[in-house]
């Protein structure tokens, strides 16, 4: 028997290719793999750093426009405070005017029944003849003046009074007429007469004296320094003076 190991012919082992030759296409695959991922992770962080970039220049311009709306609200406020400050204010004066008108039409109408009640105990002792109240004489700008004239007549049998006024100023010899802007009258029970004038340089005067001309003429002369003064209504019926049964 013949020993096949001897006789078998052994043949050479083939040689064994390079590491890079072999795997050549791994190599190349594994290669593109990393350059694209590279390339991926280079665009995907420059992309994330421009939203950052973009973000951040976003969230200060946002702080710029909440900072502006915020002034802009601390003034509304302010401005809503002061009207409702003004407002209050308003009403509360609106409330205190129509307190002061009511209380002024009370006393009106108050005044008014006096003065009724006053004239009808008047005509009842007589009447008043047509006399002068008041006189005043207020001094104005530019050597200007302004007379107001109180004419009273009480009728027991309610006869109107009618006439004119003059007004005169004197002084020593030298009588100055002064030009009313109405020198007539003609009322019931009373009326005021109001105008302005111009005093003449130079001119001072030392009385003032008025003229009633009429039914009965009536002639009262006032110092011009001082002039008559207001009497104070009387406050009871009892109080109403006398007067002379001249008046018609």
């Amino acid at each position: 028997m013949q020993n096949t190991d001897t006789n078998t012919t052994s043949q050479p082992t083939p040689p064994k290719k390079p590491f890079m030759q072999s795997n050549l296409p791994l190599v190349l695959g594994a290669a593109v793999l990393m350059l694209g991922s590279g390339f991926l992770g280079y665009s995907v962080g420059h992309r994330q750093g421009l939203t950052v970039v973009g973000y951040d220049a976003d969230a200060e311009q946002l702080v710029e426009v909440v900072q502006e709306q915020k002034v802009r609200l601390e003034t509304l406020n302010k401005t809503l405070n002061a009207a409702v400050q003004e407002r209050d204010v308003a009403v509360s004066n609106a409330n205190d005017l129509y307190a002061a008108l009511n209380q002024a039409r009370n006393d009106k109408i108050q005044a008014d029944g006096m003065g009724n009640l006053y004239r009808e105990v008047l005509r009842d002792r007589g009447g008043l003849s047509l006399t002068i109240q008041n006189i005043g004489i207020k001094p104005l700008p530019d050597n200007a003046y302004e007379y107001q004239l109180d004419l009273v007549q009480i009728s027991p049998n309610k006869r109107r009074a009618s006439g004119n006024v003059e007004l005169r100023l004197i002084q020593g010899t030298e009588v100055l007429v002064v030009p009313m802007e109405d020198n007539n009258f003609n009322f019931d029970n009373y009326e005021r007469l109001t105008g302005r004038w111009t005093m003449p340089k130079g001119f001072s005067p030392q009385f003032i004296e008025v003229r009633l001309t009429g039914s009965t003429p009536v002639t009262k002369r006032f110092s011009w320094a001082r002039g008559k003064a207001t009497e104070a209504p009387s406050a009871f019926i009892s109080e109403i003076p006398q007067a002379e049964a001249t008046a018609q």
